[in-house]
């Protein structure tokens, strides 16, 4: 019988991808949920013979992966953003590249004794869900080259321990401006979405050895979201806007109980939405989506000072 609090979660940074390094420190990670797994695709077998009975399937592929999901921290999940991003930090500023970041990473069932290891893990997609009330979260969609698993770790060493900043709520949102002016009394920002999507296509490869395929490629970079606005005049004169496919600038920073701050910033967005519409008893709320146009967005991190 398995713990669910006896599952842990360990990564690695790759050098090669789909090669788990030999030597460097793995670092432990901190997630409410590791949906990591293999999955094969069959094919049963169409031979017709003397009996009416299913004759047996065959793997013709393996599926690897499933999301990694956790609790908005600052420094917790930066490597992960970067590779998300395909960039890296630069003067603590991240932004759209065509860098490959690459993970090993282990799902133990420390209480039973069972080790898996994802090769080669992209992250795919990933989305930052901001509630209107509750904790901020962060889901990694992975994606990996190869898959293995024994009955001991693969982690060699002793692991760096997980983060301890504290997680970040929907309080932690600070002050949100369009076009470089604050929303602060004319337009409520209810809740907001970040989503990425790297487009990834899978190249398969015969004789590769792998039960992953042979690469994953990223293509597009599709960034979108949503935001929710009480309806006002300022969200009326921001949802009119779509029609002339205008563009808008989106600022926020993100800041916790430390003072340690992500800010995030969106040069250049276009905005979708359908008037709002809502019973006699209801506030009335637009939901406006949003895709980036042309210009990437940054985030930036910014530790607290320290005496």
């Amino acid at each position: 019988m398995s713990s669910g609090a006896k599952v842990q979660t360990h990564f690695i940074e790759e050098t090669i991808p789909g090669t788990t390094p030999s030597t460097g420190k793995w670092k432990t990670a901190r997630l409410t949920s590791n949906t990591l797994s293999p999955t094969p695709t069959t094919e049963v077998s169409d031979e017709i013979t003397d009996s009416r009975l299913n004759q047996g399937s065959v793997t013709t592929g393996m599926t690897i992966g499933g999301d990694l999901v956790g609790e908005l921290s600052f420094g917790t999940f930066d490597e992960w953003l970067a590779a998300l991003f395909y960039g890296n930090w630069a003067t603590d500023t991240l932004t759209v590249g065509s860098v490959r970041h690459t993970f090993s990473v282990q799902k133990a069932f420390t209480d039973v004794g069972t080790y898996h290891l994802f090769k080669g893990v992209h992250a795919a997609t990933g989305s930052i869900e901001i509630p209107e009330e509750g904790k901020i979260t962060l889901t990694i969609g992975a994606q990996c080259l190869d898959y293995e698993d024994k009955t001991t770790t693969f982690v060699k060493g002793a692991a760096d321990p997980a983060t301890v900043t504290p997680f970040m709520s929907s309080l932690s949102v600070g002050d949100i401006k369009v076009d470089g002016a604050s929303l602060a009394g004319s337009a409520c920002v209810s809740a907001m979405t970040i989503n990425i999507d790297n487009t990834l296509q899978i190249q398969r490869c015969l004789g590769s050895g792998k039960l992953g395929p042979g690469a994953l490629i990223e293509t597009e970079a599709a960034i979108t979201g949503t935001v929710t606005l009480a309806w006002s005049q300022k969200a009326y004169s921001i949802w009119k806007e779509q029609i002339k496919r205008t563009k808008f600038a989106i600022q926020f920073p993100i800041t916790d109980s430390l003072n340690n701050k992500y800010v995030f910033d969106f040069p250049s967005v276009e905005l979708d939405g359908e008037l709002p519409s809502g019973g006699k008893r209801d506030v009335i709320q637009a939901q406006l989506n949003w895709t980036v146009a042309k210009v990437a967005p940054t985030i930036k991190r910014e530790a607290a000072a320290t005496l």
